[in-house]
């Protein structure tokens, strides 16, 4: 796995966090159709502006970029939920699996205990240290389940749990790339530069970011393709 790129806490925007895809997204019906510009206006009764000049108005620019700006702002914060959320769902499943824990001790002896206490250890590792170091903690992740193999000392829940947020932390590398390339495209659509770079990069981060909301991905790809006519 990459670098991990989300630094994530419980203390999350909620407010911000929790916005749907309709409240924090550009509406869909907003996106300018690119297929139609240049076309001819039936109620006008004149020809729209060539497709080409009209990509390099300033007002189609500025629209463009608050588009971009609007759907990685709402990539972070789908990001940062996903992250809160799995991670506070892990931890009230490992106050349960303590209390098996607690309860099996006296019937499978020391050696239980040991591996028992050595899971344990890891996973308060992996909570203290997830909001500043995720990678770390994935690895605490990663030994536990490996201590697990063969003792099936953690329930099915709680190890769902953990895969849970490897694939929260998987699918935040790649939200993160991709709300960086929005940012980077706003950001030239900013001083006028209209350019086709990262087109292809725009469809393979769509499909490793795991998103679950077809009215986000189809306001990213609108509003990509009202900027580039892509």
């Amino acid at each position: 796995m990459g670098a991990i790129g989300c630094r994530c806490t419980d203390d999350v925007d909620t407010t911000c966090a929790e916005a749907t895809a309709e409240n924090d997204v550009v509406p869909i019906m907003s996106v300018a159709d690119p297929l139609a510009i240049g076309k001819p206006s039936a109620e006008a009764g004149a020809p729209a502006a060539p497709a080409a000049k009209e990509k390099h108005n300033p007002n189609r620019l500025a629209d463009s970029q608050k588009k971009l700006q609007t759907c990685a702002r709402a990539l972070r914060n789908r990001m940062a939920k996903e992250q809160s959320d799995v991670w506070k769902k892990t931890e009230a499943e490992f106050n349960v699996q303590k209390m098996i824990w607690q309860s099996l001790s006296l019937q499978r002896g020391e050696k239980h205990k040991g591996n028992a206490a050595m899971i344990q250890s890891k996973l308060e590792f992996a909570f203290a240290t997830h909001a500043t170091d995720l990678a770390k903690a994935i690895e605490a992740l990663d030994m536990c389940l490996k201590i697990n193999e063969g003792h099936d000392l953690l329930g099915v829940a709680m190890v769902e749990a953990m895969e849970s947020i490897k694939t929260a932390a998987i699918h935040a590398d790649a939200r993160a790339e991709l709300a960086n390339l929005l940012e980077k495209a706003a950001e030239e659509l900013a001083v006028g530069h209209v350019s086709k770079h990262g087109s292809n990069e725009l469809v393979q981060l769509l499909g490793d970011c795991g998103i679950q909301e077809p009215k986000l991905e189809t306001a990213i790809k609108s509003a990509w393709t009202f900027a580039y006519g892509e």
